[in-house]
This record gives structure tokens, sequence and C-alpha cells, in this order.
């Protein structure tokens, strides 16, 4: 498993929102004595439950990703936001230990119950896992991004 990401720039965190089902993003500071006390609670909990495409980890330094910070209301460090599918679905303030290990142990079982089934939800269907060498190999896409009028990204796929 893996320990959190941390994020470089909005496009990154986008990226990454758009291509895992579950995101929880830490809203941190480098001064703040209780982003200290609970990364590596945070970091632990990442190792533990990640799963490539599914649940991903990220770190968000608010005096660096300023923007991102602003997007999404960050007032107190440290703030922890869960995403599904792209859209914020729960708010941990604060560096409440019990209630940020209650919302990742949710989701993580969550995701274990459905690995047990062996089934998918993908786009509103089901869809069962492939199994061992039945072409369900992961194929690596390449792109590119820059930026296009009005300050806006785009990103294309090859």
């Amino acid at each position: 498993m893996a320990t959190p990401t941390e994020i470089t720039a909005p496009l990154h965190f986008h990226t990454l929102l758009k291509t895992h089902t579950y995101l929880i993003a830490d809203f941190y500071a480098t001064w703040c004595p209780p982003c200290k006390q609970i990364a590596p609670i945070y970091n632990q909990l990442s190792t533990t439950n990640s799963a490539r495409g599914k649940f991903v980890f990220v770190k968000v330094n608010v005096d660096e990703q300023r923007e991102l910070a602003g997007q999404y209301g960050v007032t107190a460090m440290p703030t922890f936001m869960l995403f599904r599918e792209g859209k914020k679905v729960e708010v941990v303030r604060g560096a409440d230990i019990r209630v940020l290990r209650g919302v990742v142990e949710r989701v993580g079982g969550e995701l274990k119950e459905k690995a047990a089934k062996g089934e998918e939800k993908v786009e509103g269907k089901r869809e069962e896992k492939p199994s061992a060498g039945t072409g369900g190999e992961e194929k690596t896409v390449s792109g590119s991004y820059g930026m296009t009028g009005g300050n806006h990204w785009k990103m294309s796929l090859h």
C-alpha cells in the first residue's frame, strides 16, 4: 500500500480525484502543531487502506496550494475532506483521530466488502472483477496537458 501523495498543483489534485472512487485530502500547514501531531496517524491509515484506483490519500499544503484551499473553503488546519466519485461527502475539521479513523475505516470496510463479493460499481453498473489471465491487466495511458485560452487547463489522453 502507499503513503499519502503530496499534491503539487491543482491539476494533480483534480486528476487523482477523477481517477479514484474515493479520495481523502489532508489540508495542512507545515507550521501547524496539530497537523504535525496527526500526520503519523494519517500516514498509517494511508498505508493500510489505500487501494489503487479506489481509495487514495493526499496531502495538500495550504500555503503552497492556496487555490485548492480556497476552492474547498479550508479555514482551519488540519481539515480532512473525503470525496466520493469527485464530490465532497464528508469533512473532519481539526486533529480528531477518532473521527478521522472512523471515516477511513468505514470506506476501507466498504471497499473490502465489495472486493469480497467480486464486484465493482462502475457508472451505475455491476461489473464482475476479471479473473487472473482473462485480460484484466492494467494498461498504461499516456497524455499531455497544457493551458488553453482563459487560464483553463486541458488534458488529453492517448
